[in-house]
């Protein structure tokens, strides 16, 4: 069959169209202005002229840029780690020139509350932290954008090497709207120098909560030494990641999956709620007022020989801590061994002028080079990203079994409850505020249940219905 041939009249009409595609792509920064209608002169023969109209692409050049494009992201770093984070910076816009980035950095609970001052006001950054604590509302109002399209088309960026316990943080309504960067599980930290003191014998890898209790007993030293002081100075919490510590190894939740209802009043959340609150009967923990005394934490301090530690407290640990310690797995309850786990990631907002160029900042700040620089290298937190194990392990910061924070991420740690309801914030609140008076005495473990279930479903429920 003989070939078609491209007649000289279509072939410039294909070729005005693509030199003028052409010079959009050499001039991609630069605004397109307008169109004109110019005519090309084609003669098919000696006997025929034709003039044909052609449409053409014409780049005013006062539209272009005067420099590279300038991303503003907004961080919720302590002050010594701002400088590992401009180290990143640096070295990235060496890499890609074209691209400048603006750092903002506020404290934790500032950026908090500032990120929905600036979405109202449509000046958001294009990148923003979001604790995993704020993805539901922040995506439910429409804060920031899904990053499915970019996820998929960024196959080096292998999202599936990030734990779907991660992930899971930063979806809604079925999409991916925010990246993980950590995601830790609360394990149990242990005070070597007390231990050897007393010569009692560091846990081991297959303890029970009854040899914990017993543990706690025999490094006791009643008004001077504890033998345990809760997570962050709370033995009886509720919070997203020690709630289901504390109950899930009786089998008990604290939420329903969907988090329509508190279900932290059955049978077996009850018993193992009273059997924490009973370390206060048996001054193996600090009460409220005895806690005080230690403006650090009684942890810190070092006047506690176990503690429910998660990564982010390694760095503390490591700063303020005058005193050798390690980390055990979470002890094994009756029935399983269950931990909370929770982290915090980074997303795209929705008033970002280039989200394009905002993904190529995230895809290498969040895969596993990125990580391992950031986060796995300084200590800083366990990455999502269990590529990331090894370097995690070798930093220096870290106590030597930093690698039980990993096993509990493989095994036995879930995302604690609540993180994607719109009532977390007053629920929150709930919880605290009676888990507060079951630590200062005012209050059994069951009337505060009961409060808690009382005041919190109506809310959970509205919030469902909504």
């Amino acid at each position: 069959m003989a070939k078609k041939s491209l007649s000289r009249r279509k072939f410039l009409i294909g070729a005005a169209s693509v030199s003028g595609a052409a010079i959009l792509a050499a001039c991609a920064p630069q605004v397109v202005e307008k169109v004109v209608q110019q005519t090309v002169v084609v003669k098919e023969n000696v006997q025929q002229t034709v003039e044909v109209p052609v449409q053409q692409t014409v780049i005013v050049e006062k539209a272009a840029p005067a420099g590279p494009v300038v991303l503003t992201a907004a961080h919720a770093w302590e002050a010594a780690f701002e400088a590992h984070q401009e180290e990143f910076d640096n070295n990235f816009m060496k890499a890609n020139p074209n691209i400048f980035i603006k750092r903002v950095n506020s404290d934790w609970s500032a950026h908090n509350q500032i990120v929905p001052t600036w979405a109202a006001a449509g000046e958001l950054p294009d990148i923003i932290y979001v604790h995993g604590s704020r993805a539901f509302p922040w995506n439910k109002e429409g804060i920031l954008i899904t990053v499915d399209n970019y996820v998929s088309a960024d196959k080096p960026f292998d999202v599936a090497g990030i734990w779907p316990e991660a992930l899971k943080l930063y979806q809604f309504n079925g999409k991916q709207f925010e990246i993980p960067y950590d995601h830790g599980p609360v394990i149990m930290g242990y005070n070597m120098d007390l231990f050897d003191a007393a010569k009692v014998e560091y846990p081991k890898p297959d303890w029970t909560v009854d040899d914990f209790v017993a543990t706690a007993k025999k490094l006791t030293i009643p008004g001077k030494q504890w033998g345990y002081s809760g997570y962050y100075g709370n033995t009886f919490d509720l919070g997203n990641e020690i709630g289901i510590a504390l109950v899930g190894g009786w089998g008990g939740e604290v939420f329903t999956d969907d988090e329509s209802k508190l279900v932290v009043d059955s049978p077996e959340s009850v018993e193992a709620l009273k059997w924490w609150a009973d370390m206060y009967t048996q001054k193996i923990v600090p009460n409220a007022a005895e806690s005080t005394a230690f403006p650090s934490g009684v942890w810190v301090a070092g006047a506690a020989a176990m503690f429910g530690l998660a990564t982010w407290g390694v760095p503390q640990m490591h700063d303020f801590g005058n005193f050798k310690y390690d980390v055990a797995p979470w002890p094994k309850g009756p029935k399983g061994q269950k931990t909370g786990s929770f982290g915090s990631g980074y997303g795209i907002t929705k008033d970002s002028k280039n989200p394009d160029v905002a993904w190529t900042y995230m895809s290498q700040y969040l895969n596993v080079d990125g990580m391992n620089f950031m986060w796995a290298s300084s200590g800083r937190g366990s990455p999502a990203r269990l590529a990331c194990k090894e370097t995690y392990m070798k930093a220096a910061i870290n106590p030597p079994n930093a690698g039980y924070f990993y096993d509990a991420m493989d095994k036995y740690a879930v995302t604690g409850h609540p993180y994607h309801t719109a009532a977390s914030g007053e629920v929150a609140d709930i919880l605290g505020k009676y888990c507060g008076l079951v630590r200062t005495g005012e209050m059994t473990p069951e009337d505060a249940i009961a409060n808690i279930v009382k005041e919190a479903n109506p809310k959970l429920a509205a919030a469902a219905a909504g």
